[in-house]
């Protein structure tokens, strides 16, 4: 158990393991939260032909996860495909997820039968609230861990300081105990292969694939982009701006301080034409988007739009902080930026693998320096440095990682 502050002895409810702690007066009380898993998981055969998939912990129908399933479709393959969401209702996921797959309660009982009775699991997320309910992966089950980010310049898990404090324990247990149950964990580069094991504690077989996710940036896009823009009612004489800020641990939100206005003329008079500013939030910092999007006609909110690889392969240019989309939207080879207003803080508390100044992408802090970063930016130059970045991190992605992935599934599910 992580050590306790004196006034939380006085109350405090915390997670210990599977248990849930209440303490009160110095009194500990325990309520055991894997009695629901114990009580009618353990004993669930394993159906060999189901496969059950998350995003982000019951997100939208995205990510890596979404596009393994596209591929299981693709090849009309006879697995019964069960995705966990926080929300069932048909109404809402309506033209989003296919028919064929099925939708359970991310966190219900349901959910942990169907986790118990699947031969594979797929994820791009830790399963901890899983793990306190005493998820446990049996003989015959299977676990492919994909993750969600890309050449991530943000420090990882057991790289994090604020992470592994004395206070984290519990969360670094049951971390470490989710990572010893995924069998394969996909990479797209030599660079991600180093990070990851030691920083997602992973010890067994690395599967460097690529990321499924980006094999929509080496195919014809034509179809998405028009859905995009039908979407959002973007006429395609305009050109699209994508900006992406990342989260805060600390929940800050006075970082996010684009002039929009200033920033869609430069790039009117750098790359011509009308633009307009689709601004996606964080899913930590959506609460928050009413606040920082401001309502005007060239400023539109995709924050709650299912899917960002299809606001990448829409967007011209895009400008990001600290987020791993940008390490994704490079293999388009279109324009990205970075504005991070709060680059010396960020980097003490939570910290970056290699400094920000080494990727293609022009830094600014402040809206003058990106700006002037826009007006000074060099097509030739920032392609050769793109180039030059994918070649030093010995990145593989090449738009087949989508299929190496549904390859390794039909071979396990065989087992």
């Amino acid at each position: 158990m992580a050590k306790l502050r004196p006034r939380e002895y006085i109350f405090s409810i915390t997670n210990s393991g599977t248990d849930k702690l209440i303490m009160f007066l110095g009194i500990p009380i325990r309520i055991d939260m894997s009695k629901y898993y114990k009580k009618f998981c353990r004993e669930l055969e394993v159906d060999n032909n189901k496969i059950v998939i998350e995003n982000f912990n019951g997100g939208s129908y995205g990510c890596n996860p979404k596009y393994i399933t596209e591929e299981i479709i693709r090849r009309n393959l006879p697995y019964d495909i069960v995705w966990l969401v926080r929300n069932v209702k048909k109404e809402t996921n309506k033209g989003i997820f296919p028919a064929n797959v099925r939708l359970v309660g991310y966190g219900t009982k349901i959910g942990l039968k169907e986790l118990a009775s699947a031969k594979l699991w797929i994820d791009n997320q830790r399963k901890n609230y899983f793990i306190k309910k005493g998820l446990v992966k049996k003989e015959g089950q299977y676990f492919i861990q994909t993750w969600h980010g890309s050449l991530g310049i943000k420090k990882l898990d057991a790289d994090v300081k604020a992470f592994t404090n004395e206070y984290k324990q519990d969360w670094v247990e049951r971390a470490k105990f989710d990572s010893s149950m995924w069998d394969y964990l996909l990479t797209n580069s030599e660079f991600e292969n180093n990070i990851f094991k030691k920083a997602l504690w992973f010890n067994n077989e690395i599967k460097q694939y690529g990321h499924p996710r980006n094999d929509i940036f080496f195919k014809d896009s034509s179809k998405i982009q028009k859905k995009v823009r039908e979407f959002y009612e973007i006429p395609s004489s305009k050109k699209i701006l994508l900006y992406v800020p990342s989260f805060r641990d600390d929940e800050d939100i006075e970082c996010y301080k684009l002039d929009y206005d200033r920033i869609l003329q430069e790039f009117e008079k750098k790359f011509g034409s009308e633009w307009v500013c689709i601004t996606r939030l964080h899913p930590r910092a959506k609460k928050f988007d009413k606040y920082l999007i401001p309502e005007q006609e060239n400023v539109i909110d995709g924050t709650f739009y299912p899917d960002i690889q299809e606001l990448l392969v829409s967007s011209d240019a895009a400008i990001t902080d600290y987020s791993s989309c940008i390490f994704d939207f490079m293999l388009s080879r279109k324009p990205g930026f970075i504005f991070a207003t709060d680059l010396d803080e960020y980097n003490t508390e939570r910290g970056f693998y290699y400094p920000l100044e080494e990727t293609p992408f022009p830094v600014a802090q402040t809206n003058d320096e990106l700006i002037n970063n826009i007006k000074m930016f060099d097509k030739v130059e920032y392609q050769q440095k793109v180039e030059q970045f994918l070649k030093d991190k010995g990145c593989t992605e090449d738009g087949h990682a989508s299929e190496r992935v549904v390859d390794l599934i039909e071979e396990l599910m065989k087992r």
